[in-house]
């Protein structure tokens, strides 16, 4: 019993650090997981700078081509993004030039989402008769859809338009505007002989 007394002291300190290992060893009763990110839809599998690429239809004529500074494609959900993309739709005797910030290609059906400063110039026979301004497009080259919900200016000889959103198809060469238009037509003055 006497080397009880004589430990004594040390006693307290044995406990105090058998508790404390057992309260750090005890595991929560719930884990937190945090959730995971799927690297394959983060990463892209290729890259290229300063490209240009070609969509050709069934009969071997160029559908479209788009360049831009770079793009990057994402095999997960066939998606490319594009920075300063530059696309050019040719449509029979009808050709439109896109120009953006940055943009989306989606595939099946090939659809592009155009942001940032979007301006669109369509050409009949060689001569610009027609600018579309806007901040975003979206425009299906299957369709020839295009489309926008926010602000869009339409500029051609003797008219402009502009409203918050549109709705067309390029190949029937008709615009839907959707809200808050606002139009100016020049009056034609006749020719004095």
């Amino acid at each position: 019993m006497r080397w009880f007394y004589r430990y004594w002291p040390v006693i307290p300190l044995i406990l105090l650090v058998v508790f404390a290992q057992n309260w750090v060893e005890d595991e929560p009763d719930s884990v937190q997981v945090e959730e995971t990110i799927n690297m394959q839809q983060t990463q892209s599998d290729y890259y290229l700078e300063d490209f240009t690429t070609r969509k050709f239809d069934m009969s071997g004529n160029l559908e479209y081509r788009v360049s831009g500074k770079n793009l990057l494609h994402y095999p997960d959900d066939d998606r490319s993004e594009i920075l300063a993309p530059t696309v050019i739709l040719l449509r029979e005797g009808i050709r439109w030039d896109i120009t953006s910030a940055r943009g989306e290609l989606r595939r099946s059906p090939d659809t592009f989402t155009l942001e940032g400063s979007v301006q669109l110039e369509r050409a009949i026979e060689g001569e610009h008769d027609l600018s579309i301004r806007t901040d975003q497009l979206s425009v299906r080259t299957d369709t020839n859809e295009v489309s926008t919900d926010l602000p869009i200016e339409v500029i051609a000889d003797g008219w402009q338009m502009s409203s918050v959103g549109l709705e067309s198809r390029i190949d029937e060469g008709k615009l839907i505007f959707l809200s808050k238009v606002k139009g100016h037509y020049d009056a034609a003055t006749p020719d004095s002989e």
